[in-house]
Formats: structure tokens, C-alpha cells, sequence
């Protein structure tokens, strides 16, 4: 990726994760409401929706891109982790055939990642929009590492 992309990847992921929102939402990342769309965008999908194409698309990969640590603090049941600075750096093995459903913290890195994922030829790519702290408050269930 080049320095311009690489740079307004890292913005973009940072401006999310200090606002909690860029888009057309107003929560933050300690108030995310699992009904108030934070990133307005036809990729980024509630937790409802998400549970419901988890549950229909068993084919469905599902990718933490959190650090380490916060992975091994527990993420969605059968989800990948793959580093969001691994997804920059192009360092991951992703079929591009395969549909995605990418997971951070709030919001901001998956959906980063997904617009990387995007611009390099991947076609179905989803964020979790509120990341793990919507679906918690959702009531869905996670697994610990």
C-alpha cells in the first residue's frame, strides 16, 4: 500500500477510535447503542445484522483485527485474528471469494480494514459497525481465547 493509502488508513482507524464515531453517529465508544448506526455505510452492519448473516452464511469468516492482546481477551466464537496492521501491510492470507465480517473494539479499525480489503479487489466485506462493544451490549455471545 502506498504511503498516501497507508496514511489515510491509520487516520481514518484513529479518528474512529478517538471520536467513536466519523459518520452519522453520535455515540461514543463508552455509550455505543447495538440500534444507532455509527458508521453510515452500506458495509457496515449492526450487530442484528450481523448475528443474522452469521447465522445464514456458513461460509461466513469472521476477522478480529485487534492487537494481540485484545484478542486473547476473548473475541467471537470461530473468529480469525489478523491484525489491522496486517491487513495494511497486506501480510494475511484473506480469500477474496469468501465473505467477511471484520471486528475490532468499536468499530474503527474493521472498517478501515474492510475499505483496504475494498480497494484491493475483495467484494463482500463487512464491519461490525459499534465492534465488540455494540454486540456485548446486544446481549450476543462471545468466546474467551
Amino acid at each position: 500500500m502506498s504511503a498516501p493509502k497507508y496514511a489515510l488508513a491509520l487516520l481514518l482507524s484513529g479518528a474512529v477510535l478517538l471520536s467513536g464515531a466519523v459518520f452519522a453517529g453520535e455515540a461514543t465508544a463508552g455509550t455505543a447503542s447495538p440500534q444507532v448506526k455509527k458508521i453510515d455505510d452500506d458495509r457496515s452492519l449492526m450487530p442484528l445484522e450481523a448475528k443474522k448473516l452469521m447465522d445464514e452464511r456458513k461460509d461466513l469468516l469472521l476477522i478480529d483485527v485487534r492487537s494481540s492482546q485484545e484478542f486473547s481477551e476473548g473475541s467471537l466464537e470461530g473468529a480469525r485474528h489478523i491484525p489491522f496492521i496486517d491487513i495494511i501491510e497486506r501480510r494475511h492470507s484473506i480469500p477474496k471469494r469468501t465473505p467477511i465480517i471484520l471486528i475490532c473494539t468499536i468499530g474503527g479499525r474493521s472498517f478501515a480494514a474492510a475499505q483496504i480489503l475494498l480497494e484491493n479487489g475483495y467484494r463482500d466485506v463487512y464491519s461490525l459497525d459499534g465492534g465488540l462493544v455494540a454486540w456485548n451490549k446486544a446481549r450476543f455471545s462471545t468466546a474467551s481465547q
